[in-house]
């Protein structure tokens, strides 16, 4: 005989409202901008490496990282010099101890300057 032909006429006017309908199923509830293209796919993963590089340098550049209240800084200066500073220094708040560049904690003043560190003259 040939092709049966469905004339089902609700049928025909769902698909002349929306198209034809397609071999996949349908989403009952499609979202109009997904999230997927709203963000880059890197984002997430360059936050997770940002936070993990923030906390890594928090938890390098404590004095707890090098033994309990060890409170002296060695500073590695712009030219390469390797300073330390004791509390009560006159730049001693404004140092900041960069594991990453070399830069420590000292328990002893003694200790430092075995380790070939000189005194902050302020």
């Amino acid at each position: 005989m040939g092709k049966v032909i469905d004339f089902d006429p609700r049928k025909r006017r769902k698909w002349e409202a929306r198209g034809k309908p397609s071999r996949e199923p349908q989403r009952r509830y499609a979202r109009k901008n997904p999230i997927k293209s709203q963000l880059p796919n890197w984002i997430p993963g360059a936050a997770l490496a940002t936070g993990i590089a923030i906390l890594a340098t928090a938890i390098l550049t404590s004095p707890m990282a090098s033994g309990v209240g060890c409170g002296i800084k060695g500073n590695i200066s712009h030219t390469g010099e390797r300073i330390f500073h004791v509390p009560g220094q006159e730049h001693y708040r404004e140092t900041v101890v960069n594991p990453l560049r070399g830069e420590r904690w000292f328990c002893t003043e003694e200790a430092a300057r075995e380790a070939g560190w000189r005194k902050a003259f302020r």
